[in-house]
């Protein structure tokens, strides 16, 4: 029970009512105020005044009132606004430093298993503009570093043949060269933006859209940069 339950309770058997005749008196239903007894609802302010007045509490403003109220709860502030730059282009790591890296970071890496991870939220200008709480599992965020991954904003509806709409959020790991058939976060004229990337001969790039038909842009790999493969979609309801 609660302590404003306990007070209706103990007034409402003291001026000899049932939770039937306490219901008539207050114009509420007799299952309400055998739930608010219980603990289970909570009345607003209103209707305690009326059941404690109707149960002969002349104080209507009593400390039990101040007890029915929610806790404030004080809101985390938001993050401040910071733009995380494209990063310089750099060679992919070789598969000897990649396997002495792994050896070097296995301990630490073990340790981290079951902790959560802030995400940082970038929009299409690459502004912070919240963060997540992620899962790091065996040291990872979904295969990446929880310090590399990020979350990218979907800004319009450009994907939404693929069922990606703007306000969605997709998960992204680093990656520096294209994945062929896959979606990736690319740095085209100084903007992010995801598309879904086709490999042709040489050096050429298919980059794909779909709002209401398909659209197609061929690029060379000088002319965009490659940030990282989207590997989770995170809808918003």
């Amino acid at each position: 029970m609660s302590r404003m339950g306990d007070t209706i309770r103990q007034n409402r058997t003291k001026y000899g009512l049932t939770e039937k005749q306490l219901a008539k008196k207050t114009g509420l239903a007799e299952s309400f105020i055998k739930d608010v007894e219980q603990g289970r609802r909570i009345p607003s302010d209103d209707q305690a005044r009326r059941i404690l007045k109707a149960c002969g509490v002349t104080d209507s403003m009593s400390p039990e009132l101040d007890t029915a109220q929610e806790p404030e709860v004080k809101l985390r502030p938001k993050p401040r606004p910071y733009i995380i730059p494209v990063p310089e282009n750099e060679p992919a790591p070789t598969p000897a430093q990649r396997e002495a890296q792994a050896e070097s970071n296995d301990a630490w890496l073990d340790a981290l298993g079951g902790v959560v991870k802030r995400v940082p939220v970038l929009d299409k200008k690459g502004l912070v503009i919240d963060h997540m709480l992620f899962p790091v599992t065996g040291g990872k965020i979904e295969g990446g570093a929880p310090d590399k991954v990020l979350l990218y904003r979907m800004e319009d509806d450009a994907l939404s043949g693929f069922r990606i709409h703007a306000g969605d959020l997709l998960l992204v790991v680093p990656e520096k060269t294209p994945v062929d058939d896959a979606l990736m976060l690319l740095a085209v004229k100084g903007q992010r933006v995801v598309r879904r990337v086709k490999k042709l001969e040489g050096s050429k790039l298919m980059l794909q859209s779909y709002d209401r038909e398909l659209k197609i842009d061929s690029v060379l790999w000088g002319e965009i940069q490659v940030l990282g493969r989207c590997v989770k979609l995170i809808r918003s309801l």
